[in-house]
């Protein structure tokens, strides 16, 4: 038995709500192996990181070249870089190990939830550049789309499909672009498009719930559902999910994913984790657990 494997590439949340910590839990929860290399390490205060420490770049180089030796890497997700040099150096490794990997999910994190940069400006520029254009599926919030573009912050969702489909022509496969916080719109609204056309998942906004760590594991999320795919794939049971091709198996995967966020989302409020109100809950991830 070969278990389905992502390898994470990305930063450390010290509150565990984002970043490395979520993406493991987040693969643990939906069934998949979690490895992972760290790239820089964020010092939490309660609305956010108060400090962002780059690693090395040849530290996090090795990481990544040891889990591609000894472990057989189903999906690459790619997250918090930090600098230009790091975001170069994992663009390098991809190159190098490509056929090693599968598809590839990149969260081009650069703005914290407080609004404090996570990147370089000469980051952000080596991002879409360098790694954007190697990316299967590339999940940007509205924030981010913007700076990746160089344009204002979309505010309709036919600016959101717009960005959208101008990310999608640098290279990804899809895009999926998180509308959380359009104000424009009552329920909360995410713009797929991919190679079958363009999808609006909606779920209900509930006010005042305010979560951190949705970002990291939606993608996160993505990332375990197209490694579960390919546990089908070698398994020879494919035909078990429906064979509707590949543009609909990646549809599928995003909803899906998006539909384990918003239950982990839904479900935040059980913890009782942070000693105030006023500071951001993480998400549930052990909703798939049984309690029995």
């Amino acid at each position: 038995m070969r278990p389905p494997l992502v390898l994470t590439v990305a930063g450390s949340d010290a509150a565990g709500a984002a970043g490395v910590q979520a993406d493991l839990k987040t693969f643990t929860a939906l069934g998949v192996y979690g490895a992972s290399a760290i790239t820089l390490v964020t010092s939490v205060a309660g609305h956010g990181p108060r400090g962002t420490h780059p690693l090395p770049p040849d530290v996090v180089r090795t990481q990544i070249d040891e889990v591609v030796r000894d472990l057989h890497v189903d999906v690459l997700k790619i997250g918090a870089l930090g600098t230009a040099a790091i975001v170069q150096t994992v663009a390098d490794a991809v190159r190098t190990h490509r056929d090693r990997f599968g598809p590839i999910v990149l969260d081009p994190v650069m703005i914290a939830s407080d609004g404090a940069p996570l990147i370089s400006a000469e980051g952000a520029d080596a991002l879409r550049s360098e790694l954007v254009p190697l990316a299967t599926v590339l999940t940007p919030n509205l924030a981010e789309a913007a700076q990746l573009l160089g344009r204002p912050q979309a505010t309709t969702i036919e600016e959101m499909r717009e960005q959208a489909l101008a990310l999608q022509a640098l290279g990804p496969q899809a895009v999926v672009m998180s509308g959380g916080l359009l104000p424009a719109e009552d329920d909360a609204v995410d713009v797929v498009v991919h190679p079958g056309g363009t999808d609006l998942l909606r779920a209900e906004r509930e006010a005042g719930r305010h979560v951190a760590g949705a970002g990291a594991t939606y993608s996160a999320a993505i990332a375990a559902q197209l490694a579960r795919i390919a546990d089908f794939d070698r398994a020879g049971e494919l035909e078990e999910i429906g064979e509707e091709g590949e543009d609909d198996d990646l549809a599928t995967i995003i909803a899906t994913a998006r539909e384990f966020v918003a239950s982990a989302t839904a479900h935040a409020a059980d913890w009782e984790i942070t000693r105030s109100a006023q500071v951001r809950r993480p998400l549930n991830h052990l909703i798939t657990l049984d309690k029995s």
